[in-house]
């Protein structure tokens, strides 16, 4: 069944002024009207409905879709009767022929387009739809652990930068306190510079031996016995040279029938040196240890007390 359009059913309702009235099968009725006295009766035939159909004027019309495009033309023919009654007066006798020809027109109807799915299509853009779910899924999940490392990362160095400060903290506790620490030691330090700048300039101005100290006459005397000491290990190195001299030159052609005696005397002779150096090495090295016992004995008391004075 073709479909007249609605547009031009209100146009001609426009301009007669009737009631339109549609039967069931979709041709339409009008029914009779006056306007100033005058009977206007019309009608309207479709080929759908009469079967009887003109040209006069066409406009064609087209519409596109994205799945199927159908483009119908429907021509209607329309006739207009008009049956007007003479208009009468009381002086003027006039009778006025009205002749209404009928204005053909056609117009073009687009039917109901109807997409075309088939169950294949849907399935294929279903399983393209899952794809594109999945890769949109393993992306985020990717991004997501990425962010979770990056988080965790966060807070590892955060507790880090927390447990620096806590040190950094307590590293400038220490290093003020090791100011304060130094300061005293500065105050110290200077308290006994001015307590030792006098005594060392009361020691400037004593000379001579008789102000010598307890300590400096033990070690002079220790430089006087070393010097002695010296000299004697010189005297028996002389002494034994010339012993062995005059060994070598003490024997002649004479003395040859007594060898075994000249051994003797030469052997004798050394073994009497020997103990002699030795005894004297022995002496010499216990005076020694005693020398530098009294002086590490006499040089620690004056250091007591020379510190106890400039304290005092």
């Amino acid at each position: 069944m073709k479909i007249i359009p609605y547009k031009f059913l209100t146009v001609v309702k426009k301009l007669i002024g009737n009631t339109v009235l549609f039967s069931a099968v979709g041709a339409p009725t009008f029914s009779a009207g006056t306007l100033g006295g005058i009977t206007l009766r019309f009608g309207l035939k479709f080929p759908g409905a009469n079967g009887a159909a003109s040209t006069a004027s066409t406009t064609t019309s087209t519409t596109t879709t994205t799945t199927i495009t159908t483009t119908t033309t429907t021509t209607t023919t329309s006739g207009f009767t008009f049956n007007l009654k003479p208009l009468t007066s009381t002086g003027i006798n006039n009778t006025v022929p009205v002749n209404v020809t009928s204005v053909p027109s056609t117009w073009t109807v687009n039917s109901i387009v109807t997409p075309v799915m088939t169950y294949g299509k849907l399935e294929g853009l279903i399983n393209k739809w899952n794809l594109e779910l999945e890769e949109h899924e393993k992306h985020f999940l990717h991004q997501a652990t990425q962010v979770n490392a990056w988080d965790r990362t966060l807070i590892e160095n955060g507790e880090k930068i927390i447990t620096l400060h806590g040190e950094v903290e307590k590293v400038k506790l220490d290093q003020k306190r090791l100011e304060q620490e130094l300061d005293f030691i500065l105050s110290q330090q200077k308290e006994l510079e001015d307590l030792l700048i006098p005594l060392e300039e009361s020691v400037k101005d004593q000379s001579g031996s008789v102000y010598l100290q307890h300590a400096d006459e033990e070690r002079e005397r220790t430089y006087r016995l070393a010097e002695n000491i010296d000299a004697q290990l010189k005297l028996m190195a002389q002494d034994l040279k010339d012993i062995l001299e005059h060994l070598s030159t003490f024997g002649s052609p004479a003395d040859t029938t007594e060898p075994l005696q000249q051994i003797c005397k030469i052997l004798n002779a050394h073994m009497d040196c020997l103990q002699r150096i030795d005894q004297n090495s022995g002496f010499l090295q216990r005076k020694v240890e005693e020398v530098t016992q009294v002086f590490e004995d006499r040089r620690r008391k004056e250091q007591e007390r020379n510190i106890r004075i400039a304290f005092d």
